[in-house]
Formats: C-alpha cells, structure tokens, sequence
C-alpha cells in the first residue's frame, strides 16, 4: 500500500508540475480562400518549421487570458470571435510524460490583423498546409469540424467579413468553408428570408463587371460574437 501510494504521488506530482499548452487556430478569409495563421517555430538543431499559434500558460495566467494574449499577438482589434474546443492529450518527444494542451479557435477580419508581413508567421490556405506536426494536426482538422458545423446554426462566419460585404462573398465564404459548391440563387433568398442582413444603397465601385450591392449585418456585435442559433438550413 505504502508503495501504491508513493507511486500515485509521483503520477500526481507528474501532472501537476506539467506545463498546460494553449493552442490557437486563428482563421481568416481572404480573397475568396479560408486561411489559417502559422508561426515560425525553430528546433534546437536550427531546423525551421511552422506550427499552430501557441503559449504555455504562465504563472498567475488564466487559460482563457493566455490564448487571449495569443490572439492580441496578431490581432489590432478586440472584435473577435473565440472558443475554447477541448483538451487534447499527447505523448511528449521530450520525456515519457502525457502533455496536455487546450485548443480553441479564433475567426477575425482581415482589416484587424496586425504584423500582416512578419517574417515569423505567414497565412497558409486550409487546403495548402503541409508539415505540421501530429498534434497540431489533428486540432486543426478538429477545428475545422466545428467551424463547419457552426456556421450553419449560427452567424459566426460573418466574423471573417468585412462590415460591408456583397452577397457573393457570403457565398464564397460557404463554399470554401463547406467545401461545397451551393446553389447562389437559393442561397441568397434563404440568407435574405433569415432577415440578418440588410442591403444598403452602396454598390462596388472600379469592377470590370457589374457592380453588385453591399450588405450589412442586421443583428448586433456581440450576437455574431456568439455562438446564438439562427438556421440557415442551406
């Protein structure tokens, strides 16, 4: 007994004393194609990868304020959509032990990154990814899950919009996220009949073709922050 109990104290102490990894997968949308943020990582050999944004959370940090501090590493604005997903386990290269890391994921403008051409990070299409280690993985796949799941209960893809936006790159935005190619004109009476946007009297301006209409959000900020259900059912 006395050994079991010395032996449960060591697992215990293992647990405690491991550092808890924070891991973001921050997405934006730009010219029509879904991108995820990297960060430069370089091993002890000099040998350049790229991985996930991510922090240990330090002392007298929250998990919510360090992935936070992640995101305000990039981001210029505080209007951001954030959630935490799940912990992850995995085995450390660097000991025996089982390392913990929380996920979440975070949509944000284009308008609102900052450090756009920082050498350290670069913006990678879903589809253009290669290299990334097997944790990191299979919390983008994880989180690519849920954004997928998400975006048709709810209107947190419009995060990923400018606050004037045409109904094309609505559809855009659907289709690179679904992966799906969608029927437009349905697709535009069935987002139209949701009565969460709202054309305004603006049109594009210096396009070869014609200029189509803006449209706002008619729903308040902190809703599209949200994960508050409204069905699209496309």
């Amino acid at each position: 007994m006395k050994r079991g109990g010395e032996k449960n104290r060591k697992i215990a102490k293992q647990y405690i004393t491991n550092k808890i990894e924070i891991d973001c997968v921050i997405f934006n949308f730009e010219s029509n194609s879904l991108n995820v943020l990297l960060e430069k990582h370089l091993d002890n050999e000099g040998i350049i990868s790229w991985k996930l944004a991510s922090d240990y959370i330090k002392k007298g940090e929250t998990i919510l304020s360090t992935a936070l501090n992640i995101l305000k590493n990039y981001i210029i604005d505080d209007q951001f959509f954030l959630e935490q997903l799940k912990a992850f386990s995995y085995q450390s290269s660097a000991s025996l032990q089982e390392e913990i890391s929380i996920a979440y994921y975070a949509l944000v403008k284009r308008d609102n990154i900052d450090n756009m051409f920082n050498p350290d990070i670069k913006w990678v299409g879903i589809n253009e990814i290669v290299g990334l280690n097997d944790k990191h993985k299979i919390i983008l796949d994880f989180s690519l899950k849920e954004l997928r799941r998400n975006i048709c209960k709810s209107a947190i893809g419009f995060n990923l919009l400018p606050e004037k936006f045409t109904l094309l790159q609505v559809i855009n935005l659907y289709e690179e996220i679904l992966g799906i190619e969608i029927n437009k004109p349905n697709f535009r009476r069935k987002l139209l009949q949701t009565g969460i946007v709202y054309g305004s009297n603006e049109k594009q301006e210096d396009v070869s073709h014609r200029a189509a209409r803006f449209y706002s959000l008619n729903i308040q900020q902190n809703e599209v922050l949200s994960q508050k259900e409204i069905k699209f059912n496309f």
